[in-house]
């Protein structure tokens, strides 16, 4: 390229010095021939290209160096996968020239999210109003019977007086009428079961795709409700779900689910149920902080809610640890207090403060 360049050069300059004798205008290159010598068609260049060469020629006639080449620009790395970098990951790639992912938004898929229960329910479930329960009467008596749950929270049964069945366990309600089968109708045995759960509606909004009313079985989880809207945005947190509703307000870390530890081992096990009425909301991601190299899940970390910056030991726990036990070397790209990139090296004990990289690299090599 630079070869043909060069060569349509010097036939331009040759031409351009004979037409240089003949008036032309003074911002413009000058009128030329339209064959070259021999016959040959003139190639037609772009009009700038055209500029660029007459102005090379006024440039050596003034004694004046030629422009310098502009520095080649750094070549954006390759988006992963999938969906486009966010906002927050095309950051850090800059930054870093390395493509990361934010972790935990690919735990979330499109498509129909709750998935269809098989096998038996279980013992500690909670009945309520329009559950469908089947009563299987065996011995002296032998019946089955579909019940639905009214909206009073009682079962209305032939032989039975009413009996309250919301907001009681399948275990409980299966003893109750037990005993009461043992009295009221001996030699006769029950088995309960539940043929159709109801379904709840459950409202989820704030950093969702699809936010608004969602329908979901009774046993469906915060995670059923936020991949029916969609999943969460990359803009949205995982570590402050908040769950709000007849029960109070609790507030979800997600990254316990996913990573599959809990933050803390005496910390009691994460309340992940839905009940009729709640409200799931995902608010705006909160500080972040991205580690590369060879550490066993390089990817972009959101800091526990509220906090803006972790001990190196603390990302690296999120990132799985490193590759090597012993033998790294962690190298901050951090931000100074005018707002100038800066590289440091930094030990495990060291603070990570929000917006900054870890590289991890080998000590020696």
């Amino acid at each position: 390229m630079a070869q043909q360049f060069t060569f349509w050069l010097m036939v331009w300059m040759a031409l351009a010095a004979t037409a240089l004798a003949q008036p032309a205008p003074p911002l413009g290159p000058p009128a030329l021939p339209p064959t070259l010598p021999g016959g040959l068609a003139v190639p037609t260049l772009p009009p700038a290209a055209q500029q660029e060469i007459l102005q090379r020629i006024l440039d050596a006639a003034a004694g004046r160096p030629p422009p310098a080449a502009p520095a080649p620009q750094p070549a954006a790395p390759p988006a992963p996968a999938g969906e486009a970098l966010s906002h927050t990951e095309a950051f850090f790639a800059e930054r870093l020239g390395l493509p990361l992912r934010q972790f935990g938004h690919d735990s979330f898929r499109a498509g129909q999210a709750t998935a269809q229960l098989v096998g038996a329910l279980p013992e500690n479930y909670v009945i309520g109003p329009e559950d469908e329960l089947v009563l299987a009467f065996r011995g002296r008596t032998r019946a089955t019977l579909s019940l639905r749950v009214l909206r009073d929270g009682t079962i209305l049964a032939p032989d039975l007086p009413p009996m309250p069945a919301a907001g009681r366990t399948l275990r409980e309600l299966r003893a109750e009428m037990e005993g009461r089968m043992a009295r009221d109708m001996p030699g006769t045995e029950l088995f309960l079961s539940i043929g159709q759960m109801r379904q709840i509606a459950v409202f989820v909004g704030g950093e969702v795709p699809r936010p608004g009313m969602q329908a979901l079985s009774a046993l469906s989880t915060v995670l059923d409700a936020l991949q029916q809207a969609g999943g969460v945005r990359r803009t949205g947190s995982l570590r402050a779900i908040r769950i709000e509703g007849p029960r109070g307000v609790r507030v979800i870390d997600l990254y316990a689910v996913i990573a599959g530890h809990l933050p803390d081992a005496a910390a009691p096990p994460i309340d992940l149920t839905l009940h009729q009425g709640d409200r799931v909301v995902v608010p705006p991601l909160g500080s972040v902080v991205a580690i590369a190299g060879e550490v066993t899940r390089p990817a972009i970390y959101e800091l526990p809610a509220g906090i803006a910056s972790l001990p190196l030991s603390g990302v690296l726990r999120l990132a799985g640890e490193t590759l090597r036990p012993a033998g790294n070397r962690f190298l901050l790209l951090g931000t100074d207090a005018a707002g100038r990139r800066s590289f440091t090296e930094i030990g495990p004990r060291d603070t990570v403060r929000r917006g900054d990289s870890i590289l991890v690299q080998p000590g020696a090599d």
